[in-house]
């Protein structure tokens, strides 16, 4: 029995680092497109500037400023410490999580009901062609009945 739990502890810890090495790879590829953006807003930044526009400028180098240490807390931290701060920074703001779950449950089920209504055509006719050839005389009496419809 303390064999089955040894090997069931091991089992464990190994998924536990193959998990926290997968988070890790996220996180680092994640900082690299961040760092990227930031950079890009950076030259954005420069060229508002150079256009006339330095109220518009001051705002993509603040945002720019602030993906720079989102990229950092990325690369500084493990999954581990993410997910610890997550659970902190939701300690007592239940009604904001249970909001975002709300408005992401919306948009959700608009997509899910804008993707059925636009996205699939319930078109019989092309439904049927698949369900029956139209070798016999009822079939060709019904391609014709959709043809006029």
């Amino acid at each position: 029995m303390a064999l089955g739990s040894e090997q069931t502890g091991d089992l464990m810890r190994r998924g536990q680092t193959m998990v926290s090495q997968a988070v890790d790879r996220g996180t680092s590829l994640l900082a690299d497109r961040v760092e990227h953006y930031t950079n890009v807003g950076r030259e954005v930044s420069t060229v508002l500037r150079d256009k006339g526009e330095p109220q518009a400028a001051e705002l993509v180098e603040s945002l720019s400023q602030r993906a720079q240490v989102a990229a950092r807390y990325l690369r500084n931290n493990d999954g581990a410490a993410m997910w610890g701060d997550a659970q902190q920074f939701a300690r007592g703001k239940t009604w904001l999580l249970a909001g975002v779950g709300f408005v992401g449950g919306l948009a959700l089920a608009r997509t899910i009901r804008t993707a059925a209504d636009s996205g699939w055509d319930h078109n019989s006719a092309y439904v049927d062609s698949y369900a029956q050839p139209y070798a016999t005389a009822e079939g060709r009496e019904r391609e014709q009945m959709y043809d006029r419809a």
